[in-house]
């Protein structure tokens, strides 16, 4: 299948969530949910409130994270818009800690699952696998007007394609230009995420922070950019066995709607 989700179109259910620690922040819903079935496809769009805390916490699924707005620390590393980090599952990373300003991050699951292990109390259920944080600064555009300068299709790969199915590109579109995405087949899924300006999918127009989850085996989505122009993200997962499930006894931490 193919899930597309419009800015405009989940923003109406954005909702403020506390953690177990009190640390409060708001929550958009693009895919799926706390409760949605393991094999579903989730995506979240999380805004971090200035001088917050999330701490050291690691997930059963592998993720991509996407910080769009404002700036803070992953770990010790300092980030800003726009940066990428991806956890292979049961990888632990944090904490993140949100500047004066806050930060925004997409989260983004080819599986869901609901909440998170906060280490250190959760490090019993985390199982072996090959532990990977990877990082990379993505040179987006400032100005989005510059998009109508692009000519054609610029396209810079940030993670190298890799024998299980990761890999990440980000592209540039001009006006008008029709564009074809890896084979979604060579990986477990795939998100177009747009930066700026808007795709075009189906007949409907996908501005800036929308998002395409393409679950294999479909085909290459058929889009092409808005008139403006768009720049956005394609990033694949690795391939991933579905009908896993969680430990029922595991300490899963899911946010509670505070307002």
């Amino acid at each position: 299948m193919i899930f597309a989700k419009s800015f405009q179109d989940v923003s109406p259910d954005r909702f403020v969530g506390k953690l177990f620690n009190g640390e409060l922040y708001a929550r958009t819903n693009y895919l799926g949910s706390d409760v949605s079935h393991r094999d579903t496809p989730q995506a979240l769009l999380v805004e971090q409130s200035p001088d917050s805390i999330i701490p050291t916490h690691f997930h059963g699924i592998d993720q991509f994270q996407v910080i769009v707005q404002g700036d803070g620390h992953l770990g010790r590393k300092a980030v800003e818009p726009v940066a990428l980090h991806y956890a292979n599952a049961y990888t632990a990373y944090g904490p993140i800690r949100a500047a004066s300003e806050g930060i925004f991050y997409f989260t983004l699951r080819a599986q869901s699952e609901p909440g998170a292990f906060f280490i250190p109390r959760a490090r019993e259920f985390q199982k072996a696998n090959k532990r990977r944080n990877l990082t990379a600064e993505v040179d987006a555009l400032r100005d989005a007007e510059k998009l109508k300068d692009v000519i054609g299709i610029e396209q810079t790969v940030l993670f190298e394609p890799e024998d299980e199915g990761l890999a990440a590109l980000h592209v540039r579109l001009g006006p008008g230009s029709p564009f074809t995405g890896p084979d979604p087949r060579f990986g477990g899924g795939q998100y177009y995420l747009v930066l700026n300006g808007a795709l075009e999918y189906g007949g409907q127009p996908y501005e800036r922070w929308s998002c395409i989850f393409v679950q294999p085996p479909e085909q290459v989505p058929d889009i092409v950019s808005g008139a403006q122009g768009a720049e956005l993200l394609v990033l694949q997962f690795p391939f991933w066995e579905r009908g896993t499930t969680l430990d029922p006894d595991a300490p899963l931490y899911a946010e509670d709607k505070a307002l």
